[in-house]
């Protein structure tokens, strides 16, 4: 229901052109398999531009550990102040479905803080490292304390180098 949901506001987005759209991965898996955690996480995002200072984005990310695995997804509104560069995101809705854990319940509520810089390159190509929080107010502290019990790799701190590409507009 909820992957209806995004995937309807995605079309929307489109249907209207309400600004540059794009996708992006999550290059900062490479951490989990280099430092040896035993579970790794990848992940996607979906985006649109609202405004020069405002993006939509709808991530999609998936953490693994042998036969457990979490499914994520969400909305999250980005703000860039100076309209580029620096930004700052919050996840206005963002829930997880757990598949193969004994400890995690199938629907996780979830909700993380970005804080990034965006590097523009080429035609609508960008690199954006950034810090994610992960429920910075503590609100889901029982749900995420199972989740790192159960990935090892899903930390509060998250440090991600994403890379993506603008195509509409």
């Amino acid at each position: 229901m909820t992957v209806l949901l995004m995937l309807c506001l995605f079309s929307t987005f489109l249907a209207y052109g309400v600004g540059k759209m794009g996708f992006s991965a999550d290059l900062a898996a490479v951490q989990d398999i280099f430092l040896g955690k035993g579970s790794f996480q990848i992940g996607l995002d979906f985006r649109t531009m609202l405004s020069d200072e405002f993006q939509v984005r709808i991530p999609v990310a998936c953490t693994v550990k042998e036969a457990s695995f979490l499914v994520e997804s969400g909305i999250m509104l980005v703000y860039y102040p100076w309209a580029q560069g620096p930004f700052m995101g919050l996840s206005v809705f963002q829930a997880g479905f757990s598949q193969g854990s004994e400890t995690l319940d199938s629907l996780v509520n979830l909700n993380e803080v970005l804080l990034g810089w965006t590097f523009e390159f080429g035609p609508g190509l960008f690199v954006e490292p950034c810090l994610a929080i992960r429920d910075p107010s503590g609100t889901f502290s029982d749900e995420y304390s199972r989740l790192k019990g159960t990935f090892p790799c899903y930390t509060t701190f998250r440090g991600r180098l994403i890379f993506g590409w603008c195509f509409w507009r």
